[in-house]
């Protein structure tokens, strides 16, 4: 097969182009070597190969490229500019594609003015990381008061960061304090627990339980406040989901059974090597190959199926009135920790039960999502037309009050057939999953204590 093939579905590519930071945050996914350890860093040859290869052969209508690290912003302006305008240039001859975006994960304690213009020319969309109030951030992370201030400073420049909060064994004693501080701060914020990778192996699990507890925390206070930032798109799409009783998971993403690692989005190494994913590459799990050299791509699809492979642990899923909202987990990181997989899987059950419990808050929820995303979409046909490519978006910043991660749902009439297809062993014939309009869901059965870490299934 030519390699090529293998790249016409992507549409987000997770391009780590340095493994050094500074900052030494106890839970990182990896470990940061010295910014002037050969290998460090990117060089521009690998990136324009990368680029060639990836937005030059999708077939999707738009890419995102994002680049990550370690910590982005150590390497220089100049080299961004060339980076980024090599991306538009590849887009721009690409037949296919109508948009492309550009994005950036950074701890944000190294953004300068020449980053800030950086991101504003290219409307950089930016991501950063955040646990709460400083000193209790400051507990795993490091920097928080220099990253709340840069956070607020594009905030104030029309350029608003997406904030990842890890909630922990340290923020879960503080939890009412950490989502007031999100509530009133006004950040988009997500919400994820912590995982056993890189430096935070050694650092203590969370329970399902304790996961629960926090999802329920930031539900509460976004109905009460209204304030739909507190919202992640995992949780607004949970909420959508269950009101609607609809699930489109043709496309592989990060929140379905069989997610789109190695389909639609692609890991990026500073060296060329490509992963399914940005996780997959800390989990070491996956390679296909590097861009240098094309030959490598040979074992590119044996390599897809094997990450993909699901084991007997996976039956539950089947026979499980909650999988209308469950995100399944990340292939990458569960698939070496099973206590990971049992906290989510818990905490899902856990919300779904939830959201059986108390339909008028989903309801609410639900038409407040909806309510923003319309808004959204009107000032954007008002204000905002989107140019086909980059080199047209200036001006205000696309994310600016922006709701567009909020999911739509489907139209009554339709339905949606789901494949739970992956392979389970050989213990699972997996079947169709059918979920319709209207669907009214089934109210769990009562939950095994946490302690129990494994229930009888009955699959299909």
């Amino acid at each position: 097969m030519d390699p090529k093939e293998n790249f016409r579905k992507v549409r987000m590519v997770i391009g780590k182009v340095t493994t050094s930071c500074n900052l030494r945050c106890k839970y990182c996914c990896t470990d940061a070597v010295p910014l002037t350890k050969p290998g460090a860093t990117m060089t521009m040859a690998t990136h324009k190969r990368a680029v060639s290869l990836l937005v030059g052969n999708t077939q999707n209508n738009e890419v995102q490229w994002i680049f990550h690290g370690g910590e982005p912003m150590l390497l220089s302006v100049a080299w961004y500019e060339e980076a980024i305008e090599h991306c538009i240039a590849v887009a721009e001859a690409n037949p296919h594609l109508k948009r492309l975006m550009i994005g950036m994960q950074s701890n944000l304690t190294r953004l300068s003015p020449e980053h800030l213009a950086l991101i504003k020319k290219y409307r950089i969309q930016v991501g950063t990381s955040l646990d709460g109030p400083p000193q209790l951030s400051d507990v795993y992370r490091q920097g928080g008061k220099r990253v709340e201030e840069s956070i607020e400073l594009l905030h104030r420049e029309g350029a608003p960061a997406g904030v990842i909060a890890l909630i922990n064994k340290n923020t879960i004693k503080h939890l009412d304090e950490v989502v007031d501080y999100f509530d009133q701060k006004g950040f988009g914020v997500t919400f994820n627990a912590t995982c056993p990778t890189g430096r935070g192996t050694n650092l203590e699990d969370l329970t399902g339980d304790e996961l629960f507890a926090a999802k329920r925390a930031v539900l509460e206070r976004a109905d009460k406040s209204g304030n739909r930032r507190l919202l992640s798109p995992d949780l607004a799409k949970q909420i959508v989901h269950f009101h609607t009783g609809q699930r489109d998971l043709t496309e592989r993403t990060c929140h379905d059974y069989n997610c789109g690692a190695g389909v639609s989005l692609i890991g990026l190494n500073p060296n060329g090597d490509l992963w399914p994913c940005g996780r997959s590459s800390d989990a070491n799990l996956g390679r296909f190959g590097n861009v240098n050299d094309p030959d490598t791509f040979a074992g590119y699809q044996a390599t897809l199926t094997k990450f993909h492979e699901k084991d007997p642990w996976y039956a539950r899923c089947f026979g499980c009135a909650a999988k209308l909202i469950c995100m399944f987990g990340c292939t990458a990181f569960d698939k070496e920790s099973i206590p990971t997989r049992e906290m989510d899987c818990r905490a899902t059950k856990l919300l779904y039960q939830y959201f059986c419990d108390h339909p008028d808050l989903i309801a609410r929820l639900f038409e407040r999502i909806q309510l923003e995303t319309q808004k959204m979409k009107q000032e954007v046909a008002i204000n905002k037309p989107p140019p086909p490519f980059l080199r047209l978006h200036t001006g205000d910043h696309p994310c600016s009050g922006c709701t567009s991660c909020a999911p739509q749902p489907m139209p009554e009439d339709s339905t949606v057939t789901i494949e739970l297809s992956a392979k389970v062993g050989a213990a699972v014939q997996a079947e169709p999953i059918a979920f319709r309009p209207r669907f009214t869901p089934a109210r769990p059965a009562a939950l095994a204590a946490p302690e129990e870490k494994h229930e009888t299934i009955t699959t299909h």
